[in-house]
């Protein structure tokens, strides 16, 4: 199955029984994000059973379903999340005669206006109040593009609350930290197009230790959405060959400020506390030559 037209056309045209059809139909919408996500999540969107998923792929020639992922996510690699695919499709306004930096300030500033317009406060407060909850440890993690969103968000939280910590990944994705993850865990997982396997599986593998899972995705949605509590969009337009990630530093500025607005006085205390610890760190000794 070397192509993405063969995949499509088998998932199509290999259907036999109505519940065999009913798969069919819902993986040609909008494929391949269509065929992202578990295996639960595929069953309730075409409203068939579980068996009936794993049994259809298996027919395809996938007897894992995590080798019909892995052929998804190469498919949703080519045709979105590619920075040569980008490269090659230039942007509608590329004739205009604006300068490109202003361009691209302005692209931003319509991508914040129609999120604005889009934006549901009821999923932000619920990612909010999780974050805030002091029962939970939060833990951050992100991909190849998007670890330092991840990073942004535990230096930033973690000055305000306490049980905070990055999940770094700096030689390679490795799976030892499910090792120490539980119910009483928050996990924050940014993942974006193009989407990494490895993600998904260590959500699968947290939520299956009983953590709480909140996601900060594109418009086209992660398929670990299918796992999570709450999900944050946001557009990733760029001049660039690379998707935007403007707006997802806006979320993560905006999480951390709704986090202090739930406990201020607890905020204020813990910075005043990192405050004070400061003044024992490294400083200048201007007797130092005397």
């Amino acid at each position: 199955m070397k192509t993405s037209e063969d995949l499509a056309s088998r998932l199509r045209n290999s259907a036999v029984s109505a519940a065999e059809r009913k798969l069919a139909a819902a993986f040609a919408e909008n494929f391949p994000t269509s065929a992202l996500g578990t295996v639960e999540s595929l069953a309730t969107r075409a409203g068939v059973s579980g068996p009936t998923v794993l049994r259809y792929l298996a027919k395809l020639g996938f007897p894992r379903f995590a080798e019909f992922q892995a052929a998804v996510m190469q498919e949703v690699d080519r045709q979105l999340g590619s920075p040569l695919i980008q490269m090659e499709t230039p942007p509608e306004d590329a004739a205009d005669e604006e300068h490109l930096y202003r361009r691209v300030l302005l692209m931003q500033a319509e991508s914040f206006r129609r999120m604005a317009d889009r934006a549901v406060p009821a999923e932000f407060d619920k990612i909010a109040d999780l974050l805030a909850d002091p029962r939970l440890s939060v833990k951050t993690l992100g991909g190849r593009y998007s670890r330092n969103l991840a990073q942004r968000l535990s230096l930033q939280l973690g000055q305000v609350r306490a049980g905070v910590s990055l999940l770094d990944q700096p030689l390679g994705f490795a799976y030892d930290p499910l090792l120490d993850i539980g119910p009483r865990d928050l996990l924050v997982i940014f993942d974006y197009r193009r989407y990494q396997g490895e993600l998904l599986r260590f959500a699968e593998g947290a939520r299956d230790a009983g953590a709480r899972i909140v996601l900060l995705t594109d418009l086209w949605r992660s398929p670990i959405a299918a796992l999570a509590e709450a999900v944050l969009t946001a557009p990733e337009t760029s001049a660039s060959p690379f998707g935007s990630r403007v707006v997802p530093t806006a979320q993560v500025e905006a999480l951390v400020a709704a986090v202090v607005e739930r406990d201020r006085d607890a905020a204020r205390k813990r910075l005043a506390r990192i405050e004070t610890l400061r003044r024992y760190g490294p400083h200048d000794d201007e007797d130092a030559d005397d």
